[in-house]
């Protein structure tokens, strides 16, 4: 593998907050006359990705997209959590350099049961291991807005060099539609696991710009990668290979492009 594990990986926390009323709709547009693409319950969990007047385009626990209007959505206070900062961190048997690697630890996930001992944090669990503070960021820290294209690219740049590997989720190994799952999962997004399930979500654009995916096969979706211009991609190719970049050259496979910002 070719990327440095203490690479920090770019990320942005989403806003994220409850439905406050018993049953709220969700739009396709900020528009109370458009369609109604799903409903949100009261308590219910969701992430904040953007705002236009009176509107807040929101995703929930099922994935699904849509707009709400924004009195009904009540933001939390960013969480003091502390989650991984780089590709990957070593989690140590001791709060020393030397002492053994017994785990590794991915980007964005979650320390918990954490106490602080000098550059390290101890994480409960027998054995405890111990993580440098160094690959870890304080989620309060992050830029606290609503993703953008850029951030996107930006986080997807950081698995470049990953090698491929059917079913992984992580810079030790992954695969096309777990690449553009995690790309999406650092900046507040939520993805299915699948290319074919990716597919369904969003919705279908005839021209790509950055951030979009791509989506190829023959008979069915089998292969998916992020879009970094019109023509242009990131992507897990195949076995045997890395993630990297590429471009279209074979039109007649690209089945599908769609967008899940706004």
């Amino acid at each position: 593998m070719t990327i440095a594990p203490a690479t920090r990986v770019a990320m942005v926390w989403t806003p994220r907050g409850i439905v406050n009323r018993g049953v709220t709709p969700l739009r396709a547009e900020p528009d109370d006359a458009a369609e109604l693409v799903d409903e949100a319950q009261y308590g219910e969990e969701m992430t904040r990705l953007a705002e236009r007047g009176d509107w807040t385009y929101v995703q929930g626990p099922d994935l699904y997209f849509g707009w709400m209007r924004t009195a009904h959505f009540t933001e939390y206070r960013t969480p003091q959590v502390v989650v991984v900062g780089v590709p990957l961190a070593h989690a140590h048997a001791a709060a020393t350099s030397d002492s053994e690697i017994v785990d590794e630890l991915p980007a964005g996930a979650r320390l918990v049961m954490r106490e602080r001992d000098g550059a390290w944090w101890r994480i409960g669990g027998h054995p405890a291991l111990h993580v440098r503070v160094h690959d870890t960021v304080e989620v309060a820290t992050l830029p606290q807005r609503f993703p953008a294209a850029a951030d996107l690219l930006a986080t997807a740049e950081s698995f470049l060099g990953a090698p491929y590997l059917w079913g992984g989720t992580s810079v030790r190994g992954i695969d096309c539609s777990g690449l553009t799952q995690q790309v999406y999962r650092l900046n507040g997004v939520g993805l299915d696991r699948d290319a074919d399930q990716q597919a369904l979500g969003g919705r279908p654009v005839d021209r790509a710009r950055p951030g979009d995916l791509f989506f190829f096969g023959t008979e069915r979706v089998t292969h998916t990668a992020i879009a970094t211009g019109e023509r242009t991609f990131i992507h897990a190719p195949e076995s045997g290979k890395i993630v990297q970049r590429g471009e279209l050259s074979e039109p007649s496979r690209l089945r599908a492009i769609r967008r899940y910002l706004p």
